[in-house]
C-alpha cells in the first residue's frame, strides 16, 4: 500500500539542528501518534508538512508525488490540515465564521449565512458544541469551547480533498467525556481513508486512539511501533531515555495553619456563592468538566471578576486581611497562573528575562524606579536554572520557547514574587512528561515549604496524584469535596456530571 505521506532524510535548523535525517511513513486509514519531549522536534516537523516551515533537506511524498507546500494554503489546497494546540482562532468572528474562515460559502458576491450556519452546526455538533449559537463570538468561549472549534475548523475541509488531518495537542484543554468524544470522531474519520497525525502529551490518550506511534528524541525518530506493543512507561523511557513514571505519594499529610478563607463569593462570571478553606501546606484540587467554572473561580478569588460579592480572606499569624483587587492580592502574596499562557501569560516577542521577572520588578529598581539590567538579568538565570528551562538565555524571545518552557517561566515569574497562596489553572496543560515532572516537584517543594495551593486541572490522574484534597464543581456549583485518598476517578467523574442529570451523586 502506497504511503500517505512519506518523509525521507528531513533535516532543518535554526539557530542549531531541530531534525536530523527523520524518517517516516504514515499510511491511509490510520492514526499515527507522535510523541516526544518539548524541544524534540515535533512542532518543526508538523510545521513542515503543513506548509508553515520549509525543510533545509529530504523528500516529501503525498500519495506517491513530490509533495510541496510553501505555505498552509497551498498544503490546505492539497488536501493536508492542522489544528494547531497554539489557537488560530480571530476573537472578533463567530464561531461559524472562524470554522470556515478560508472557504466562506457565498451567495452572488456575499457570504451564505444561511448556509454558512447550517454547516457549521454539523461540525459542531459533531466535536460536541451543541449547547452554543453557531453566531457566538468566539472571545466568549472559554479554552476549551475554542479548542473544540479549532477541531471543528480543521474537519471542515471537503471529505473528498481530506488526505491527512494534523492535531497537535487536541485534547490538552478537554475533559474526559470530551476527549472520549473526540476520538470517536477520529475513529470515524479514518474509517474512510484518511490519515491522522495525533500529536500530545497525554500519553494514554496516545495509546488509546493510535494505531501506531513514533518517538522523536533531539530531532530524531529514535522508535516507530504499533501501539498494541507499547505501555506508557516504554514512551516514556524512549523520550527521555530513562523512566521517569510519575511520583505519587501514598501518605496523607497534614496540613498548617488556615490561610485562605473564601466566604460566600461569587461574582458575574461565577454566580453560585461558594465558601471554602486551605491552608498552609496544602494542594487543593478543582475539578470539572468544561463550562463547570474552575476557571471563573480562580479569577473571582484573585479580583479579576466583575460584580464581585462575598468575602477573599488571606489570614497569617492570626491576621486577617480581606482582599477585593487583584493588585491587593498580589500585595499579599497572591499568585495567579491563567490557563491560556498564549493570551493570559506570556508577553509576546518579549525576553525571558521580563517574562520571568514582571511581577516582582519593583525588587529589581532602585530610586526613580530605574530598572538595573543586571539585577534582573541575575535573577532570570537563577530562575532559569532552577526549573531548568531550556532556552539560549534571559534575552531569548519567549515566543522561540517550546510550551513546557514557557509554562516553566510562568511558574517563575511568581516564585520570584515568593507568593504562597496560588492559584494554577491547568499548570501543566500541553507539556511533556519531563516538564510535568519539574512542574510537579516545584509544586510539591512550595507546598512543604507552607504554601497554599489551588490547582485546577482536566486531568484527574494529575489532581489523584497531586492534591491534598480536590473540590468538585458541576454547572458553577461546588457538589462535593473528597478528602486525600477518599476518591475513585469514577466518584470525580459521577460528581462532576451530577449537575447535569437532575440528581446529586453520594455526597462525600
Amino acid at each position: 500500500m502506497t504511503a500517505r505521506i512519506r518523509i525521507e532524510g528531513l533535516c532543518k535548523s535554526f539557530a542549531a539542528p531541530v531534525l536530523e535525517e527523520v524518517n517516516l511513513q504514515i499510511m491511509p486509514g490510520r492514526i499515527h501518534g507522535l510523541v516526544g519531549e518539548n524541544g524534540a522536534g515535533k512542532s518543526t516537523l508538523i510545521n513542515i508538512i503543513s506548509g508553515l516551515l520549509s525543510a533545509d533537506a529530504g523528500t516529501l511524498e503525498l500519495n506517491g508525488q513530490v509533495y510541496r507546500a510553501p505555505s498552509r494554503p497551498q498544503a490546505l489546497q492539497q488536501g493536508i490540515a492542522l489544528a494547531a494546540q497554539e489557537l488560530s482562532l480571530i476573537d472578533t468572528l463567530s464561531v461559524a465564521e472562524n470554522i470556515f474562515l478560508s472557504a466562506l460559502p457565498q451567495n452572488f458576491m456575499t457570504v451564505d449565512r444561511a448556509s454558512l450556519r447550517k454547516h457549521a452546526e454539523e461540525l459542531m455538533a459533531q466535536v460536541g458544541l451543541l449547547a452554543m449559537s453557531a453566531h457566538t463570538p468566539v472571545a466568549k468561549l472559554a479554552l476549551a469551547e475554542k479548542q473544540l472549534v479549532e477541531m471543528a475548523k480543521a474537519l471542515s475541509m471537503p471529505a473528498d480533498n481530506c488526505q491527512l488531518l494534523i492535531l497537535d495537542e487536541p485534547a490538552s484543554a478537554l475533559t474526559t467525556p470530551q476527549v472520549e468524544k473526540l476520538h470517536q470522531i477520529l475513529r470515524e474519520r479514518v474509517a474512510t481513508g484518511l490519515s491522522i497525525i495525533y500529536v500530545s502529551h497525554r500519553l494514554d490518550d496516545v495509546l488509546s486512539v493510535c494505531d501506531d506511534v513514533s518517538v522523536l528524541r533531539d530531532g530524531i525518530i529514535v522508535s516507530t511501533a504499533p501501539t498494541t506493543y507499547l505501555t506508557a512507561n516504554d514512551l516514556i523511557t524512549a523520550m527521555c531515555g530513562q523512566d521517569l513514571l510519575e511520583h505519587r505519594e501514598s501518605s496523607l499529610r497534614q496540613a498548617g495553619d488556615l490561610r485562605l478563607k473564601v466566604d460566600q463569593l461569587s461574582s458575574a462570571i461565577f454566580p453560585q456563592s461558594v465558601s471554602f478553606e486551605c491552608r498552609r501546606g496544602e494542594i487543593l484540587g478543582i475539578a470539572g468538566l468544561a463550562g463547570a467554572g474552575r476557571s471563573e473561580l480562580l479569577h473571582t478569588i484573585f479580583g479579576l471578576a466583575p460584580d464581585r460579592q462575598g468575602r477573599v480572606v488571606l489570614l497569617n499569624e492570626g491576621t486577617e486581611v480581606e482582599v477585593r483587587t487583584a493588585s491587593e492580592a498580589v500585595k499579599q502574596g497572591m499568585a495567579l497562573i491563567a490557563e491560556d499562557r498564549k493570551t493570559q501569560g506570556n508577553f509576546a516577542d518579549k525576553p525571558v528575562s521580563l517574562n520571568t521577572t514582571i511581577a516582582g520588578l519593583g525588587k529589581l529598581g532602585v530610586a526613580l524606579a530605574v530598572l538595573l539590567p543586571r539585577r534582573e538579568e541575575r535573577v532570570s538565570k537563577e530562575l532559569i536554572d532552577r526549573l531548568q528551562v531550556k532556552c539560549e538565555g534571559p534575552r531569548q524571545s519567549i515566543d522561540r520557547l517550546s510550551g513546557g518552557n514557557q509554562q516553566k517561566v510562568l511558574l517563575a515569574r511568581w516564585l520570584q514574587t515568593e507568593s504562597d497562596v496560588w492559584l494554577l489553572d491547568e499548570p501543566t496543560r500541553g507539556v511533556d512528561v519531563a516538564s510535568k515532572l519539574t512542574i510537579h516537584e516545584q509544586l510539591r517543594e512550595l507546598r512543604d515549604l507552607g504554601a497554599c495551593l489551588l490547582i485546577v486541572s482536566s486531568e484527574l490522574e494529575e489532581l489523584t496524584a497531586l492534591c491534598d484534597r480536590i473540590l468538585v464543581l458541576s454547572n458553577r456549583k461546588v457538589v462535593a469535596t473528597f478528602e486525600g485518598g477518599q476518591w475513585s476517578n469514577e466518584q470525580l467523574l459521577a460528581e462532576m456530571f451530577s449537575a447535569h442529570r437532575g440528581q446529586r451523586a453520594v455526597n462525600h
